[in-house]
Parts: structure tokens; C-alpha cells; sequence
């Protein structure tokens, strides 16, 4: 049985989240969702080519943190804390209010542990349910596909550093399963899913929400209220990783045009398509206007060896 995933589904799986950022980026105030229409023209196919020169949005950024991280062996949540807090200085782009405190707290000396629950209790279990530790953790399922409780424990660990939330570390937890699923090229049963979730002792709020992740797109209310919380991005995952081999940019389009937290979704979405059909089914001026694609292949392909 092999124990590696195919590099190239890896590189697909980073590239394709980057790409969904970018795309998505330019997207995330805009509301209601209609009007995203009219502010792009009707048409969401084209990475701006500024964006080669711009640092990495936060969802970019923070997954190239942890994928540096888990390359280089062992880690710890202090240690991802302080590689944060780094790159809050050097770049911070996009870097959401949530993350934004918690790294406060941690730059502060505060440790880790007690800033991000700290975050979690003032916040409460709604309001802290964002959907930044579920992207941060994407990596972990490239680095562990054929190790269940290692990705258990490290998406915990990826998620923990700034979201303390049940429901983040789970819906996280539920994604990874998922992507390591397909990653191994072995079918994927939401209800499956849900029940190995249950086992593991998930929320039973993740658990509905797995299995209620086979309807349209629309359906999740990607632009409701709560546009940034982690279920709704994991729901986008797992819609991804279950649609046809209809062209990549298609569908990376349709969840930007559905709203909410575009940036994340889209990267949540090309990540997920990105790693079920390989960097190839990427559309090549997309890997081209990216921030130093081949350092996010690179990172992709160390994962796969790990």
C-alpha cells in the first residue's frame, strides 16, 4: 500500500487554494452577493496580474506557515504561534480581527494556549466560529493522507493557535478526513464521514453538517449572516471534492458568485479541486499571476514525501 499521495494532486491542492484566494479576494465585502455580479463584470476567470506582486493574502500565507512547519518535522502550537506573529509583522495582509487579537496576546507573551481560548471564552461559541483555522489546516492533509490520528491531532494544533472553538477544530478535522480520503483515491461517503466524526467525538452541529453537504451550492447561504463561519467553508470542501471534473475555474466562480467570505471559500474550493484532479486541471494564467508559484509547488511537493 503506497504511503505518499501523488505530488502533483499536492501541488494542485496549494496552487488551487492559492489561486482561489486571489480570485476570491477582491470579493469579500461585497453585499449583497447579486451585486458581485456587477462589480466583476459577470465573469470571475482571471487572477489580476498585481497580484505577482503583492505579498500573499492571509489564507495564502498562513498555509505556507504551516506547510513550512510540517516539512521541517516536529511542531508545536508555541512554535506555530511565534511563526505567526512573524509574519504579522513582515506581512499581515487580510489578517482578520480574530486572528488579528489572538496574535496581540501572543506577541504580548501571553502563551498560546491561554490567548486563543482567552479569545474563545470572550467571544463565545458563535462569534468565534470563523472560518481562518480551518484554511491555516489544509497542509496537514497532504502531510498525514495515510496517518488518521497524526492529521487528527496536527489539524487540531494547525486550527488551536488562534481558533479554540469545537466547531472549528472540527469542521477542520472533517475536511482533512475528507481530502485524505480522496487523496488516497478511495470514494467519499458524507455519511461515512459523519460516523467516523462521531466516533472521534465531533460536534454533533459538524456532524449534521457533513451529511448535509450533498445539495446545491446555494443551499449553504455561503452570503447569510454568519458569512465567515468555519462549517460553511467546510461545506464548500466538500461540495468541491464531490462535483464532476467540470473545468476548475467554472466552479471556483460559482462559490465566489454564491458570496459571504469569497477569499476563504475559493481558497477552501481550489484547494479541494486543486487536490482531486491534480495541478494540471488548473488553469495555467492562473499559476502564472500568483505570488511565487513555484515556492507554493514546492511546499505541496514536500508535503507529498513526508
Amino acid at each position: 500500500m503506497p504511503t505518499n499521495i501523488d505530488p502533483l494532486r499536492a501541488e494542485g491542492c496549494l496552487l488551487g487554494l492559492a489561486s482561489g484566494n486571489a480570485l476570491g479576494q477582491p470579493f469579500e465585502d461585497t453585499y449583497p452577493f447579486e451585486a458581485i455580479y456587477e462589480k466583476s463584470g459577470g465573469r470571475i476567470r482571471f487572477i489580476d496580474p498585481a497580484e505577482a506582486s503583492k505579498p500573499w493574502d492571509d489564507e495564502t500565507a498562513q498555509v505556507m506557515v504551516v506547510a513550512e512547519l510540517l516539512a521541517n518535522g516536529p511542531w508545536t502550537l508555541h512554535a506555530l504561534g511565534q511563526k505567526l506573529v512573524a509574519w504579522r509583522k513582515d506581512n499581515g495582509r487580510g489578517i482578520k480581527t480574530l486572528v488579528d487579537r489572538v496574535l496581540d496576546d501572543i506577541d504580548g507573551e501571553v502563551p498560546v494556549e491561554e490567548a486563543s481560548e482567552d479569545a474563545f471564552t470572550r467571544l463565545g461559541r458563535n462569534w468565534s466560529a470563523t472560518n481562518q483555522g480551518l484554511v491555516r489546516a489544509i497542509p496537514v492533509a497532504l502531510a498525514h493522507a495515510h496517518d488518521t490520528p497524526t492529521l487528527v491531532s496536527r489539524t487540531a494544533t494547525a486550527c488551536q493557535v488562534t481558533h479554540w472553538n469545537p466547531l472549528c477544530v472540527w469542521s477542520a478535522t472533517a475536511l482533512n478526513l475528507a481530502l485524505a480520503t480522496v487523496l488516497r483515491d478511495e470514494p467519499l461517503h458524507l455519511s461515512a464521514l459523519a460516523e467516523e466524526l462521531k466516533v472521534l467525538g465531533a460536534t454533533e452541529t459538524v456532524c449534521d453538517s457533513v451529511r448535509g453537504a450533498r445539495v446545491k451550492l446555494s443551499m449553504f447561504e455561503l452570503d447569510g449572516k454568519t458569512k465567515a463561519y468555519s462549517i460553511k467553508a467546510m461545506q464548500v470542501g466538500l461540495w468541491a471534492l464531490l462535483q464532476d471534473q467540470a473545468p476548475v475555474d467554472e466552479l471556483v466562480e460559482k462559490v465566489i458568485f454564491a458570496g459571504g467570505d469569497t477569499g476563504a471559500n475559493a481558497s477552501v474550493a481550489g484547494a479541494c479541486l486543486g487536490a482531486r484532479w491534480g495541478r494540471a486541471a488548473l488553469p495555467v494564467a492562473w499559476i502564472e499571476r500568483l505570488r511565487q508559484p513555484e515556492a507554493i509547488a514546492a511546499a505541496g511537493r514536500a508535503l507529498a514525501s513526508l
